[in-house]
This record gives structure tokens, sequence and C-alpha cells, in this order.
């Protein structure tokens, strides 16, 4: 079953000066608090293809660009060795830029996934992994809030 998690908020920031920190696909770690360091792999460092590994304190992940739409959005397979990162057996994220009006624009985080474990991992969902799931692309999509709205003062 695919479950779907989205965030969004608001940022002031117009979308495109927030594109152009987003679009650097080397930068993660700079908005993500659970992210110690990021190595983009080969070239290029962006569109679809370009993949990079994301470190955390005890563990890695990749994630490839499977969508890209300039000035808006890309989204990313999540994976490790070709294979979704436990408990998934698929999940990517969108990061998404929608234009408010000429000075602010909307921050939006799409998650989809699905767990493995059949009906298990639906009820595991539903009693805590949703929760922390959730809680999770929050952090993410409020990190990169607060990134973009420190590049304006800079």
């Amino acid at each position: 079953m695919k479950h779907i998690v989205t965030i969004n908020l608001k940022c002031k920031i117009k979308a495109n000066q927030a594109w152009d920190q987003i679009r650097d696909f080397s930068t993660p770690h700079k908005y993500i608090s659970f992210i110690q360091n990021t190595i983009v792999l080969g070239q290029p460092s962006g569109g679809v293809g370009s993949t990079r590994r994301v470190f955390t304190k005890y563990n890695y992940m990749d994630e490839t660009i499977t969508n890209w739409e300039e000035g808006s959005s890309f989204t990313v397979k999540l994976h490790r060795n070709k294979q979704a990162p436990f408990p998934f057996s698929a999940a990517t994220f969108r990061y998404q830029i929608r234009s408010i009006n000429k000075k602010d624009c909307e921050l939006i985080g799409i998650f989809t996934y699905e767990l493995l474990f059949g009906i298990i991992g639906i009820i595991l969902n539903h009693l805590f992994l949703g929760i922390i799931i959730r809680f999770n692309i929050r952090r993410v999509i409020m990190g990169l809030k607060m990134y973009l709205n420190q590049s304006i003062i800079i």
C-alpha cells in the first residue's frame, strides 16, 4: 500500500531565489539536521540520473533524481545498493517550490513510500511509523525554510 506525507510551509523568499538554493544537489546536510555530509556521485550534479550519498551519524543512503522540473521541483528515489532503505520497499521524496506572490513561496515536501511486511507494515504505520515519518519530513522542510531564510540575509 502506498502512503504519502505532504508538508507545506510558507517561506519569505522569491520562488526563483529558493530554486537557486534548492537545485544545488550537494547541500542537504546544510538544512537536514540528521544528515552530516553529502557527496555527489559522478556527474552531473543536478538533473535526472544524478546521485548523491547522504551520511548520518551511523549510516548512509543514496538519493537519485528520477524527475526534474527546472525552476519548480525534483524527485529523488531513496536507496542503498539499489534497494529502498529499511523498513521501506519503495521510497521517494519530492522537493517542490510554488510561488505565492512576488516575494513569497511555498515549500512542499512530498514523501511517498511503501512499507515491507504487508498488513503488518500497514498496522505499524498506523500505530507509530506514520507519526515518526511525518515528524521527520516536517523537520526536513522546516530546516530547508531556515536555510533559505538565512541565505537571503547573507
